[in-house]
C-alpha cells in the first residue's frame, strides 16, 4: 500500500517541468526551514551559537599562535640580542678553524694551544662592501665592549656598593637607530659625554638620570680577555714587556744579534757615542735618499727574517713611522737622557724598557667621566640581558674622551715618577727626559688619524625579512648557511672572521616550545570537535524523531529521499554559514586587538588579516561539524516508512528493531576490521613514525606522534571506565536519595529513567567524561611537568645563585676576591648567605691534562669512563640539597650532616682517617709491576734506571653515580683504581649517589657521569701528572706551567675555579638578589662569567608554563559551554520522550517540584559519576606520563592537582547539569495535563 500510493506521487511528479520541479522544491525546502526556525528558535540559536564560538575560538587560537614566531623573537632578542649575525675576528693563527658557529656561542680560546700573539679586529668597512652584495643582509653595525668599574664621586650619600662592575658599550647609535638594531629601546642619539645605564647599576650607586659618573677603565684587562701572549699572567708590566718583546726586541735582535737589547752600557761609553749619533742622524735627514734606503734595508731584513706576520707588519709600521719624522731630533732626546746618566751608571734597552712598561701599564688604568642621559630598566635587545650592567656610548665621543682620559693619566703617571722615584734611579732620569708635550701630542695627531668606525670588535649584522626566517628551524639553518657561503665564496675560506648566530641560537629553545603549542591547539581542536559534531548530532537527530510525520507527509506529497537530504543538510547549514560568518568577523576583530598588541610590543610588522591556516580551519570546522553530525539523522529520516512516519502516536522510545545480518557472510566482521585496523596503526606508528621522527630529528613529528597516543589513551581509558558508569550513576543516585530523604518515594521512578535514557545517556556522558578526562589530564600534567622541568633547572645549576665560567674560558673565577666579598657580606648579614662552595675546573678540561679519564675494580675489568671534578668539603650545604638523592655510604666514613638531615655523602672525600697513603717508586717506562722485580732487573742487565724518583702513593676518595655499580662492577665496600693516562691511583669510593646538584649523577647504567673528589686529591693528580708543583710553576710541561701561572692569583690549592655555589640562609626579594648579584659581579674577570639567579630563572619558567594553564581554562570553559548545551538538547529529547509518563505521574499526584528533582537528580548523578570518572583517567593518564618522565630524570614524585581546572570541569559541569535539566523540564512542567497526555505542548 505504501509503496504503491509512493509510486502514484512519483509518477504525477515525472509530468512537472524541471524548472518547476526545482523552482517548487527550493520553495517547500525554504518555507519548512523558516517555519521551522520561527517554531523552534532555540535549536537554531544552540547551532548558530555552536558552529559561531567553536569556529571563533579555534579560529583566533589559531591565528594569533601563527604569530607566535615575533614572541619568539622578542623573548630571543631579550636573551642574547637583537642581532642576526655577529662577525668576530679570528687571529691569523686560528683560521683554519670552523668559521661558523650555529651552536653555542664559543671564544676561540683554547688554553691547550699557544693562542694568539696579537689582537684582530673586524674590518667593518669592508664587511660593509662585501654584505651590500647579499640579497639577505639589510645593514650592519660595529661594536666595541670593554669592562670596567662605573663610580658615583659624589660623597655623603648612602651607596648599596662603591663601584659596579659594568660593561662599558661603544656603538654607532645613529646606524642603529637607522637600521633598527635594539628597535624595541626607545632611545635617542647619544651625544657627548652623554651614557645610557642599566637602572640596576644605578641603583646600586644612588645615581640618577643627570649625574656625573666615574668609569675606570682598565685597558689591560681588556686587552688580556682578548690577546693571550706566552708570557701573559695578568700582570700589566709583564703584559706590555710581552709586547715590547714580540714587536721591538726581536726584531732588533734580528737586526743587531741576539741580546742587543739587554747589552748593558756605562754613562760614559754612551756619551762618547751620542754626539757620533746626533751626527749620523744629522746626515739622514738632509739625505732624503740615503734615509730611504736605509728604511729599506732595515725592513728587508726584517721581511726576510723569520718572525711572525704580524711582527713584520708591526715593526714595518714603526719604522715608517720613524723615518717619517726628523730623527735629529729623536737622537738629541736620547743625547739629553744620556748625559742625565752617572759615568758608571749602567743602562740597557730592556732596563728603559722596564721602566717605561711600568710607565704605561700605570696609565692605562684610567677614569673618564660619564653624564648620565638615560635609566635603562631592560635592554629589550639592544644587548644580551644577561650581560648585567651596561654603560653605553657613542663611539664618536669615545674616541676623544678615552684619548684625553688616557694623556691625563699618563701625564699625571710621569709627574709622580718624577717626584717619587728614588733620585739619580732610572726611573726618575726616563720620566724627566720623556718629552711630555710632544709625545701628547703625537698621540693626539696619530689617534685624529684613527677611524674607528673601521674596524670595530664585533660587526652586527640585521637581515631582511626577519619574521619569515625564524619560523622554524629549517628556515633558520638554511638562511645561516646561504649567508655564510655567499660571504665566504667572496672573500675565502681563511678570511679572518668567524660567524656566529646568537639570535637563532636562543630562538631554538622557543621554537621547541612553539611546537608545544601547536599540539596544544591540536588536542584542544580535537576535543572541541568531538562535543560540537555531538551537540550538533543531537539537535539535527531530535529534530529528526520529532518530525517523522511531516517527513512522512513531504514523502507522501511527491518529496523525494534525495531532497528530504538536501533539506537537512540545508536545515544545517542555515545555522552553520552564519555562525561561520559571525565566528570569522569576530575572530578578525579579536585577532586585530591581539596583533596591534604583539606588533606594538615586538616592533616587528605582519598581517592584521586572519592567517590562512586559521582561516581553512574555520571554513574545514564551519563544514564538516554539519555535514559529520547529519550522517546518522539523515539514514535515521530515510530509513522509517510511510507507516512509521505517518504514525502520530509513535514515540521513538517505543521502537523495537530487530535487524539480524551475518556480516561474516558478506565477507565483513566488524570486531575483526577494527581489531585490525588498531594494529596496523600501532605498528606504523611504532616502526614508521617514531623511528622517522627520532632519525630525522623532527621534534614536531614526535610531539604530533606523542599527542596522538596520550589522546587515544585518554579514549581508551575512558571507555574501560565507562563500564563502571551505570552502577556507580545508581550508587550516586541512592547516595542523593539518601541525603534528600524526602524523595526517596522517587527512587524507582528515576532509576526507571536512567535505564530509558540509557542510550541518549550513554553518548553525552562519554562525551563530558572524555572532554574533562583530557582537561583533567592536560590541567595535573602540565602542573606535573613544569614542577619536573623546573627541579631539572634548579638541579642542573644546583644552588640559589651560580656563578659559572663559560668552558671557553679556562682562567676561571677570582676566588680570591669573591671570598673577600662573601666573607664581608656575611659579616654584615649573617643572616643572607647561608653556605657557598667553589668548585674546580673539570680535570679534562685543563689544558694539557688527559681528556679521558676511567674508573675500575682492582682486576682492571671492568672499566667505565668518568670526569673528575674537585669540590670543597662544604659544597652540598651551599647546594639545594632537595635535589640531592644518596645512595650508598661508606660505613668506615663519619659523615656531616645536612640541614635537612640527611647524611652529606660528599664529606665524605675529606676523610683520610683509614687511607693508606705510602712511599712509592715512579717508572716512566712502567717496564715491570714490582718494585723488587724492576731493582734485579736493572741490576742483571746492567741497564741506567730510568728518571726513578720516590713519590707518595695517594689513595683518592671519590664520589661516584650510584649506575657505576652495575657498569664498572664498584661500591663503597671494595676498593678500585682510578685511571689517568697511563697513570693508576688506589681509590675509595666514600659514596654513591643518584643525583648530586650541579653534576652529571644517575642511576642508570649507560650514562657517563661525574667523580667527585677533593681538591686536595686533584692537586695530587695534577701535580703527579705534570710532575711537579703547579703552585710553584716548576712543571717539566712548559705549555701547562705557561697556564697556571695565567690563573687569577691566591687560588686555594692552585686550582682553577668555574662554579660557584650559593644558598641562601633566608627568603629574599628579587630587588635584593639584584643588588647582591651586581656587588657580586664587581669581581668577575670578563664577560665570559656568567651569573644564574636560579630562583628568578624558576619563577620564569613557572609564568612560561602559567600561560598555558591559562590556554586551558579557557579550553575548559567553551567545553563545559558546549557541555551545557549538549546536556540541554539531551535532557530536552529525554523529557519529550517521557512526556506521556510525565503526563500520567501529573495525573497520580505527583506535583511539579518533584517531577522536576526527578530529572535533576538524573542529570546529578549522571555528571557526578562521568565526572569522577573522567577526572580519575585524566589524573592516572598524567602521572603515567609524569612517571614516564621521572624515569628519565630520577626526580622524586610529585602530585600537583590542577584545582583550577577542576573547579571550572567538575563543579561546572555539576551546575550545567542542574541547571540543563531545570530548563529542559520547564518547557512542559506548567502546561496543563491534557495537554501533555495528547502531546500538543
Amino acid at each position: 500500500m505504501d509503496d504503491t500510493h509512493e509510486e502514484e506521487n512519483n509518477n504525477a511528479y515525472l509530468y512537472m517541468g524541471l524548472w518547476q520541479k526545482i523552482t517548487v522544491t527550493i520553495r517547500i525546502v525554504v518555507e519548512y526551514i523558516y517555519s521551522d526556525i520561527k517554531k523552534k528558535p532555540r535549536s537554531f540559536k544552540i547551532g548558530l551559537f555552536t558552529i559561531y564560538l567553536v569556529v571563533m575560538f579555534l579560529a583566533l587560537i589559531q591565528s594569533a599562535f601563527s604569530l607566535s614566531p615575533l614572541i619568539f623573537i622578542q623573548l630571543a632578542e631579550t636573551t642574547a640580542g637583537d642581532t642576526d649575525l655577529v662577525f668576530t675576528p679570528v687571529p691569523s693563527e686560528n683560521k683554519t678553524k670552523s668559521n661558523t658557529d650555529i651552536g653555542p656561542q664559543n671564544s676561540n680560546f683554547q688554553a691547550s694551544q699557544n693562542l694568539v700573539n696579537g689582537f684582530s679586529l673586524v674590518n667593518q668597512t669592508e664587511i660593509v662592501r662585501i654584505t651590500k652584495g647579499i640579497g639577505e643582509i639589510f645593514d650592519s653595525a660595529p661594536r666595541w665592549l670593554m669592562i670596567g668599574n662605573l663610580q658615583n664621586p659624589k660623597e655623603n650619600i648612602t651607596k648599596i656598593s662603591d663601584q659596579i662592575r659594568s660593561f662599558f658599550l661603544l656603538i654607532d647609535s645613529e646606524k642603529e637607530i637607522s637600521i633598527g638594531l635594539g628597535r624595541r629601546l626607545d632611545t635617542n642619539i647619544i651625544n657627548n659625554n652623554e651614557v645610557l645605564v642599566t637602572s640596576s647599576g644605578l641603583r646600586g650607586l644612588n645615581a640618577t638620570i643627570g649625574d656625573i659618573l666615574n668609569l675606570n677603565i682598565d685597558v689591560i684587562q681588556f686587552l688580556s680577555t682578548y690577546v693571550i701572549t706566552e708570557n701573559n699572567n695578568n700582570d700589566p708590566t709583564t703584559f706590555i714587556m710581552a709586547a715590547f718583546d714580540t714587536y721591538l726586541n726581536r726584531p732588533l735582535e734580528l737586526i743587531y744579534g741576539e741580546n742587543f737589547t739587554r747589552q748593558e752600557y756605562t754613562g760614559y761609553q754612551l756619551k762618547d757615542l751620542s754626539s757620533e749619533f746626533i751626527l749620523f742622524t744629522d746626515i739622514l735627514d738632509s739625505n732624503p735618499e740615503m734615509k730611504q734606503d736605509l728604511k729599506e734595508s732595515f725592513q728587508n731584513q726584517i721581511n726576510q727574517s723569520g718572525i711572525s706576520g704580524d711582527q713584520k707588519d708591526m715593526a714595518n709600521i714603526a719604522f715608517d713611522i720613524l723615518f717619517n719624522q726628523e730623527l735629529g731630533y729623536f737622537s738629541r732626546l736620547l743625547a739629553t737622557f744620556i748625559q742625565s746618566l752617572g759615568d758608571n751608571d749602567v743602562i740597557s734597552i730592556y732596563m728603559v724598557e722596564e721602566v717605561m712598561a711600568n710607565i704605561i701599564a700605570d696609565s692605562l688604568d684610567f677614569d673618564i667621566e660619564l653624564k648620565v642621559k638615560e635609566s635603562i630598566k631592560s635592554p629589550k635587545g639592544k644587548w644580551a640581558d644577561g650581560l648585567g650592567n651596561i654603560v653605553v656610548m657613542d663611539y664618536r665621543n669615545a674616541t676623544i674622551i678615552l684619548r684625553e682620559a688616557f694623556i691625563l693619566t699618563l701625564n699625571n703617571t710621569i709627574e709622580d715618577y718624577k717626584q717619587n722615584s728614588p733620585t739619580n734611579s732610572i726611573e726618575e732620569i726616563v720620566a724627566y727626559n720623556i718629552p711630555a708635550e710632544d709625545l701628547f701630542g703625537y698621540i693626539r695627531n696619530f689617534t685624529d688619524g684613527i677611524k674607528l668606525e673601521q674596524f670595530s670588535l664585533t660587526s652586527n649584522l640585521i637581515v631582511k625579512d626577519r619574521v619569515s626566517k625564524y619560523t622554524n628551524q629549517d628556515n633558520i639553518d638554511n638562511f645561516v648557511l646561504d649567508v655564510s657561503n655567499s660571504f665566504f665564496d667572496q672573500v675565502g675560506y681563511d678570511y679572518p672572521v668567524k660567524i656566529t648566530v646568537p639570535l637563532a641560537s636562543a630562538i631554538k629553545q622557543y621554537l621547541l616550545l612553539g611546537n608545544f603549542v601547536d599540539n596544544l591547539v591540536v588536542s584542544a581542536t580535537f576535543l572541541l570537535l568531538m562535543l560540537s559534531i555531538l551537540l550538533i548530532y543531537s539537535l539535527m537527530i531530535g529534530d529528526v524523531e520529532e518530525k517523522t510525520y511531516e517527513f512522512g507527509m513531504l514523502r507522501a506529497l511527491g518529496f523525494q529521499k534525495w531532497w528530504l537530504i538536501i533539506l537537512l543538510l540545508l536545515q544545517a547549514f542555515t545555522f552553520a554559514i552564519p555562525g561561520l560568518v559571525l565566528g570569522l568577523i569576530t575572530c578578525y576583530i579579536l585577532n586585530s586587538l591581539i596583533s596591534m598588541f604583539i606588533f606594538d610590543s615586538a616592533v616587528l610588522m605582519s598581517s592584521y588579516d586572519i592567517a590562512k591556516s586559521a582561516i581553512g580551519l574555520s571554513f574545514g570546522l564551519g563544514l564538516f561539524i554539519p555535514l559529520a553530525s547529519n550522517i546518522l539523522p539523515i539514514l535515521r529520516a530515510l530509513s522509517k516508512t510511510l507507516r512509521d512516519s505517518l504514525d502520530l502516536y509513535h514515540r521513538t522510545i517505543n521502537d523495537i528493531l530487530v535487524n539480524v545480518i551475518k556480516l561474516e557472510k558478506m565477507g565483513i566482521s566488524i570486531d575483526q576490521f577494527f581489531s585490525a585496523a588498531l594494529l596496523v596503526i600501532m605498528g606504523f606508528v611504532s616502526y614508521y613514525l617514531i623511528p622517522m621522527a627520532f632519525i630525522f630529528s623532527n621534534i614536531q613529528l614526535a610531539l604530533a606522534v606523542i599527542n596522538i597516543i596520550l589522546i587515544v589513551m585518554i579514549i581508551g581509558f575512558t571507555l574501560l571506565a565507562n563500564l563502571f558508569e551505570e552502577p556507580l550513576e545508581k550508587g550516586l543516585l541512592k547516595l542523593i536519595l539518601c541525603i534528600f530523604k524526602k524523595d526517596k518515594n522517587l527512587e524507582k521512578i528515576i532509576f526507571k529513567n536512567l535505564e530509558a535514557h540509557y542510550s541518549r545517556n550513554w553518548k553525552t556522558t562519554l562525551m563530558y567524561t572524555i572532554a574533562l578526562a583530557f582537561l583533567i589530564f592536560a590541567g595535573a600534567g602540565f602542573a606535573l611537568q613544569t614542577s619536573v622541568i623546573t627541579d631539572v633547572l634548579q638541579s642542573f645549576l644546583g644552588a640559589d645563585i651560580s656563578v659559572q665560567a663559560l668552558q671557553s674560558d679556562k682562567r676561571g673565577l677570582d676566588e680570591y676576591n669573591i671570598r673577600l666579598f662573601l666573607n664581608k657580606t656575611i659579616k654584615e648579614d649573617p643572616s643572607l648567605i647561608y653556605d657557598y662552595s667553589f668548585t674546580s675546573l673539570m680535570l679534562s678540561q685543563i689544558p694539557e691534562m688527559p681528556q679521558s679519564h676511567f674508573i675500575s675494580t682492582l682486576a682492571k675489568f671492568p672499566f667505565k669512563k668518568i670526569f673528575l671534578g674537585a669540590v670543597e668539603q662544604n659544597y652540598l650545604s651551599s647546594c639545594l640539597d632537595a635535589f640531592y638523592i644518596p645512595n650508598d655510604y661508606d660505613s668506615k666514613v663519619k659523615y656531616t650532616t645536612l640541614s635537612d638531615g640527611v647524611k652529606d655523602g660528599v664529606s665524605g672525600i675529606y676523610d683520610r682517617s683509614d687511607v693508606q697513603d705510602r712511599e712509592a717508586f715512579y717508572d716512566p717506562f712502567t717496564l715491570v709491576g714490582s718494585q723488587q722485580i724492576r731493582q734485579q732487573w736493572y741490576k742483571d742487565l746492567s741497564y741506567q734506571k730510568p728518571n726513578l724518583y720516590t713519590t707518595i702513593d695517594r689513595e683518592i676518595n671519590i664520589v661516584v653515580p650510584q649506575g657505576y655499580i652495575y657498569e664498572a662492577g664498584i661500591n663503597v665496600d671494595t676498593p678500585s683504581i682510578l685511571y689517568v693516562d697511563r697513570r693508576l691511583y688506589r681509590t675509595n669510593v666514600r659514596h654513591m649517589a643518584t643525583k648530586v646538584p650541579g653534576y652529571l649523577f644517575s642511576s642508570y647504567r649507560s650514562m657517563v657521569g661525574n667523580g667527585l673528589i677533593s681538591m686536595e686529591d686533584a692537586l695530587y693528580i695534577i701535580n703527579d701528572y705534570f710532575q711537579g708543583d703547579i703552585r710553584e710553576g716548576n712543571l717539566e710541561n712548559e705549555r701547562a706551567n705557561l697556564y697556571f701561572q695565567s690563573l687569577p692569583k691566591n687560588l686555594s690549592y692552585g686550582l682553577p675555579k668555574d662554579n660557584l655555589q650559593i644558598r641562601f640562609g633566608r627568603p629574599t626579594s628579587e630587588q635584593e638578589r639584584i643588588d647582591f648579584s651586581n656587588a657580586l659581579r664587581n669581581y668577575f674577570l670578563n664577560e665570559q662569567t656568567l651569573l644564574f639567579d636560579v630562583i628568578t630563572l624558576k619563577k620564569e619558567a613557572e609564568d612560561t608554563f602559567y600561560f598555558i594553564t591559562i590556554f586551558y581554562v579557557l579550553v575548559a570553559i567553551v567545553a563545559m559551554t558546549l557541555s551545557f548545551f549538549l546536556i540541554l538538547v539531551s535532557f530536552v529529547s529525554n523529557v519529550k520522550d517521557n512526556s506521556w509518563e510525565f503526563g500520567v505521574l501529573r495525573a497520580v499526584g505527583l506535583n511539579k517540584a518533584q517531577i522536576t528533582r526527578v530529572y535533576i537528580y538524573e542529570a546529578v548523578s549522571l555528571i557526578t559519576a562521568s565526572g569522577l570518572i573522567g577526572t580519575i583517567v585524566g589524573l592516572v593518564v598524567a602521572i603515567t606520563l609524569t612517571l614516564q618522565i621521572l624515569m628519565f630524570t630520577e626526580f622524586s614524585f610529585k602530585f600537583i592537582f590542577p584545582t583550577e581546572i577542576f573547579l571550572i570541569t567538575f563543579l561546572g559541569g555539576f551546575i550545567t547539569a542542574t541547571g540543563a535539566s531545570y530548563l529542559a523540564v520547564l518547557e512542559i512542567r506548567d502546561k496543563s495535563i491534557s495537554t501533555i497526555l495528547k502531546g500538543l505542548y
